[in-house]
């Protein structure tokens, strides 16, 4: 018989559903693996540059002096209020590279620096005059180079092992009209300036790794989960191991580790090797069969695979209900023993259920006792006798989403014993 049951699953479920897929075991070992493409990777750094493009587009440069020999004598001159603004970037691109990070590129830069000259003349009458000049860099290129690592206490982490800065072709505005004055500034910026702008623009990307760290670092690694009976379930996602990166996707290895009402149980279920092995999609998340049965492990040491049925769970529709009455004929001794009176059942397991996964198919053994209570007339319950099963399912899973975000879960019960 098969049975089919769509959920719509809401913020808590899909959280719970995630413990699921988590380890039980507090230690170095993963309990699953995310798989992220180069794709998704891009994605992500052109969301990165929208978000560091305004801190970009006010940048100082300090003052700098010299001198220099024109037409008209030689001058003693100070360049200020050097400022950058108006920063944009055409494109972007990142690019995998095999056990050394993570090459993020950005192309087609543009900006317009404002400058501000005072000269004075050397020798005799020591003539001062000032001007100042506007630069539009047409075309530049920015590359970084981060490698992702872990914290000891689960974070992300981004190193920059190298950055560089290259400003391209530029026009130049003077507010004068001497010519010697235009090829100044040109040979200046195409030297000294150019590359303190540059200088600049390494900075301000130095200064936004610690930011973006700090942002890391903020990010929770657990969530508490409420479950029946008053119990707390806390899963912990922190990052295990530094990402593997190889030239087409970056394995991240999380612990997805859990404690119940803040106590880690000792899984005696040992983690097996992640894969790293991509299946071509954007996103993959693997996860072994231990993570699960870990999970199952610790609710059963923590007593909260236990639950009790008794007859207002029964609908007021049904032919049987349960009484020691209806239930004579499977259990007539019962019925002599207590004579119409309302029936109990505990349900508990004797054992931590088991999983194990194949394609889109689960199967289940969980071993179970059902201890059956009479209940009194003074209220209280009488033990009669307990019944014990090793329950078997096999389910048939799939897990879709849709247009707006929202996760179903379709589950086909392919048999039961």
């Amino acid at each position: 018989k098969k049975e089919q049951n769509k959920v719509k699953m809401g913020k808590a479920l899909v959280f719970l559903s995630f413990a699921l897929l988590c380890s039980c075991s507090l230690s170095a070992s993963p309990g699953l693996e995310v798989t992220i493409s180069e794709s998704i990777l891009s994605k992500a750094w052109q969301a990165g540059v929208k978000v560091a493009l305004p801190q970009l587009q006010s940048l100082s440069i300090p003052d700098t002096s010299g001198k220099t020999s024109t037409p008209v004598g030689s001058f003693d001159y100070t360049v200020s209020d050097v400022q950058i603004s108006g920063f944009n970037i055409g494109s972007t691109s990142i690019q995998l590279q095999s056990g050394q990070g993570v090459e993020l590129a950005a192309s087609g830069l543009t900006l317009t620096v404002n400058l501000q000259f005072s000269f004075k003349e050397e020798s005799w009458p020591h003539i001062k005059t000032g001007a100042s000049a506007t630069v539009t860099v047409k075309d530049g290129s920015a590359t970084i180079v981060v490698l992702p690592t872990s914290t000891s206490d689960g974070h992300l982490q981004l190193s920059l092992t190298s950055r560089s800065v290259s400003l391209g072709d530029f026009e130049i505005t003077v507010d004068g009209s001497m010519s010697w004055l235009y090829n100044f500034v040109e040979s200046l910026f195409g030297g000294q300036s150019k590359g303190a702008c540059e200088s600049a623009i390494e900075s301000a990307i130095d200064g936004q790794i610690p930011q973006l760290n700090t942002y890391l670092a903020s990010l929770p690694t657990q969530y508490a989960i409420d479950m029946w009976q008053g119990s707390t379930v806390t899963v912990d996602y922190s990052v295990v191991n530094p990402p593997t990166i190889t030239s087409s996707f970056m394995f991240l290895d999380a612990l997805g580790g859990f404690s119940v009402n803040g106590q880690a149980s000792s899984c005696p279920y040992k983690a097996p090797d992640m894969p790293q092995v991509a299946s071509g999609n954007d996103v993959q998340v693997y996860v072994a069969d231990y993570v699960e049965n870990c999970f199952l492990y610790s609710l059963h040491e923590g007593g909260l695979l236990t639950t009790t049925i008794d007859d207002s769970m029964v609908p007021s529709s049904s032919p049987i209900h349960l009484n020691t009455t209806d239930l004579q004929g499977l259990e007539p001794n019962l019925y002599a023993a207590y004579p119409n009176m309302l029936v109990e059942i505990v349900v508990r397991s004797t054992a931590a259920p088991t999983v194990h996964n194949t394609v889109n198919t689960t199967q289940i053994s969980a071993p179970i006792a059902l201890d059956w209570y009479a209940v009194l007339e003074n209220g209280t319950n009488a033990f009669a006798f307990t019944l014990e099963s090793n329950a078997q399912m096999s389910i048939d899973v799939e897990v879709s989403i849709n247009a707006d975000g929202n996760i179903f879960v379709t589950g086909t019960l392919q048999e039961s014993s």
